[in-house]
């Protein structure tokens, strides 16, 4: 913001005047609030320095010339060595690409790249044809975080973020919406949700927020279906946000949760007599409506046991990776094909992957014949 003090005017308009920068283009490095647009000109007056030089190293490059303003006189430096003598340092606008520490930087790249200018191979993308790319990035975030790499993580977020301004990008050229619609719609509803944060609702209970989240859901179908009574023919329901191209474990958890809260209550039977019946069903027809309802009776059960389905079998998966790659490391230095290893050996990767309980059970069983 603008000095707002009168003493300030005239050194104010002396330095505008010695930099050539007109009033339109005023953008002046506030401390209190330091974030600034890096591809406008940015003004740093003296009283700022030492507080702005941090964030200036990190924006912009060491060598970029910058201009310093003294005595109604302006002179160029590197940014990396801007006088502090001066009375004023005028940094100038970046390019998108240039502006690599910048949300409008990454944006501005990607909308080039879709732009009439840009690159033929994201000008012939569409949202359907993006949406593979970006389920493979989410799930190589999914890795980096489970792995730990904090600078994995990092990267895989960025490729994430990207694909956002790529959906937005192809949306603008064709007209639908831009991002700045996509940053007001969930500003607002964030907002909406949590009314005991933004709003006069006062409550710390976690069970109290769930239920005012869910009533809040359920009134926004409503007004959706007020605002759109073309789609009425088909009324809203509370299963509809839960996506249909969710992995099949996260969808059942998901849909198993909403149900419920939406009033249709427990089922008659528990996860566990579901899970046994189920396996009879199996054991005499293994059809896939008996093998789904096998998997929808083990999903319960996770969910009673606050489990997340999802994780638990990608654990387990990841486990048999594991094992499965001793047993070629074996093999590999015996210098044997893995198929000619001993069968007790090839057999270790699928009877370790019981639970540690059941593997303890067996072996004593073993151990007692």
């Amino acid at each position: 913001m603008p000095p707002s003090s009168d003493a300030n005017v005239p050194a104010l308009t002396t330095v505008m005047t010695a930099l050539g920068l007109a009033p339109h283009e005023l953008q002046i490095f506030d401390p209190a609030h330091p974030r600034f647009d890096a591809q406008r000109p940015l003004l740093v007056l003296a009283p700022q320095f030492e507080a702005a030089r941090r964030h200036l190293v990190l924006r912009y490059p060491a060598d970029l010339a910058a201009r310093a303003a003294s005595n109604q006189d302006a002179s160029i430096a590197a940014v990396e060595a801007l006088p502090p003598s001066a009375d004023a340092w005028l940094l100038p606008a970046l390019a998108p690409e240039a502006d690599v520490r910048g949300l409008a930087g990454i944006r501005g790249v990607v909308e080039r790249l879709f732009g009439p200018d840009g690159c033929p191979w994201d000008q012939a993308q569409t949202p359907e044809s993006l949406a593979t790319y970006f389920i493979e990035e989410a799930y190589e975030l999914v890795d980096a975080i489970e792995g730990g790499d904090v600078d994995e993580i990092r990267e895989e977020l960025g490729d994430v973020l990207a694909h956002v301004f790529m959906q937005t990008s192809a949306a603008q050229q064709a007209g639908q919406f831009t991002v700045e619609d996509v940053v007001e719609y969930i500003s607002r509803k964030l907002v909406r949700r949590h009314p005991h944060v933004y709003g006069d609702v006062d409550t710390d209970s976690p069970e109290e927020i769930e239920r005012i989240w869910e009533q809040i859901k359920a009134e926004e179908r409503a007004e959706r279906a007020t605002r759109h009574p073309e789609a009425g023919a088909v009324p809203e329901s509370a299963l509809d946000s839960v996506p249909n191209s969710a992995p099949s474990l996260v969808r059942s958890d998901q849909l198993i949760g909403r149900a419920e809260r939406a009033g249709l209550g427990a089922p008659p039977q528990t996860a566990r007599d579901q899970l046994a019946i189920a396996l009879e069903d199996v054991a005499e027809t293994a059809q896939p409506d008996a093998i789904g309802a096998l998997l929808w009776a083990v999903v319960r059960l996770a969910r009673e046991a606050d489990i997340d389905a999802e994780q638990a079998l990608r654990g387990t998966a990841n486990a048999f990776i594991e094992r499965f790659r001793g047993v070629e490391d074996e093999a590999r230095h015996a210098e044997l094909d893995l198929a000619d290893l001993p069968s007790e050996r090839r057999q270790k990767p699928w009877s370790d992957l019981a639970a540690p309980a059941v593997q303890e059970a067996a072996e004593t069983a073993e151990e007692a014949q």
